[in-house]
């Protein structure tokens, strides 16, 4: 594995998608701007949103070849995650979009249970990635071509 490939832990991660400074990382660059494209994305008609859904995509597949060449060969037996890290930061940065926009004026109840829900899918991805590192577990092959 090469060191200056690095994985981003999960707070790393959350603090990008809500634009904090980072150390010029690719994945945390892409996590960041795919939090924005969310926030733009609420604002755009469906008919619309074609353009914003494409940068995702390369974003998500941007994050997966990081992740690809940050992290050893996975083991034969290992098994297969359900999602790519690409798609799980993607998703993610959808929850703390809506989050931190929609809800920001909603009860705090209704803020605190949507703050839950993002940090165990934080949580999530933070098994993954570990996995990864230590090659027990695989990603799904490109998963985009379905878009």
């Amino acid at each position: 594995m090469n060191p200056d490939r690095t994985l981003p832990a999960k707070d790393l991660l959350l603090a990008a998608f809500r634009g904090f400074p980072h150390d010029d990382h690719p994945m945390l660059e892409a996590a960041g701007e795919l939090a924005q494209l969310h926030l733009v994305r609420e604002r755009t008609p469906a008919a619309e949103s074609v353009k914003i859904d494409r940068r995702r995509i390369q974003l998500m597949r941007t994050i997966d070849r990081w992740v690809t060449l940050g992290t050893p060969v996975p083991e034969i037996a290992a098994p297969e995650h359900t999602e790519t890290v690409g798609r799980m930061v993607d998703r993610l940065a959808c929850m703390t979009a809506q989050a931190f926009a929609a809800l920001a004026f909603a009860p705090e109840a209704v803020f605190y249970d949507a703050w839950v829900q993002i940090e165990e899918m934080a949580d999530g991805y933070q098994d993954l990635i570990d996995d990864l590192r230590t090659g027990i577990r695989r990603l799904p092959d490109d998963p985009y071509d379905q878009w």
